[in-house]
């Protein structure tokens, strides 16, 4: 078995590093910078092209990160997918952020932007510590913008992944998390992480850590 990771818009492979998988052959799947006109999932794929088919493979994404594992599994023979922090339909995401690529507000986003105001909304977010702040502040300082708002526009749009699937999908959220709320929007998680918010994945990395190797244990 191996296992692909796939981070959140605007993180990296660091938002990863507290999980226990020490034990396992473990690759990061880098974002890579997206062609004009490019949808989720024609990117997805793109992702994905180097990974040999007959690998025994789960997916671990976060946030954006899950979709993008969604996608991949329907049409790629996945073991399983273990969803953190994030959305299996476009019912679960909240009204508000539907909006965005209708009135275009994906173009505000900037790294520039979202660094400078990380200190008003990073606390509500999981980004409670400096440290946790610098580490973001990092992590996004390594996108381009067009990167990012692609990503944001394509979230925004994103209805489920088109096509069959039959792998099995494992999902890990927090009872705090401000950008995918469980309460009224997200199906019932297999694992509910009390107080976890959408930065939990590395905030409270040792009980996301359990879940996700009871996660690899289950058939």
């Amino acid at each position: 078995m191996k296992i692909y990771l796939i981070p959140g818009l605007g993180y990296d492979h660091r938002i990863f590093e507290g999980l226990p998988l020490a034990d396992y052959e473990v690759e990061c799947l880098n974002w890579l910078e997206p062609r004009k006109h490019e949808v989720i999932s024609d990117y997805s794929l793109r992702l994905f092209d180097g990974v040999p088919a007959d690998e025994d493979i789960v997916l671990i994404g976060h946030s954006i990160g899950g979709v993008i594992a969604q996608e991949i599994a329907a049409k790629r023979k996945i073991r399983k997918v273990i969803l953190i922090s994030s959305v299996q339909s476009r019912g679960e995401i909240p009204g508000s952020f539907r909006l965005v690529k209708p009135l275009g507000l994906y173009r505000l986003m900037t790294k520039e932007l979202t660094i400078k105001t990380v200190k008003y909304w990073g606390g509500s977010n999981g980004l409670v510590s400096d440290a946790d702040k610098d580490l973001f502040k990092s992590m996004i300082s390594g996108y381009s913008n067009s990167y990012l708002q692609w990503a944001l526009k394509e979230l925004s749009g994103w209805q489920s992944a088109g096509g069959p699937s039959i792998t099995s999908i494992f999902r890990i959220h927090g009872t705090e998390d401000k950008t995918f709320p469980i309460i009224g929007l997200i199906a019932p998680p297999d694992v509910v992480i009390e107080g976890g918010s959408h930065f939990m994945v590395h905030a409270e990395a040792e009980q996301v850590g359990k879940a996700v190797i009871e996660a690899l244990r289950v058939d």
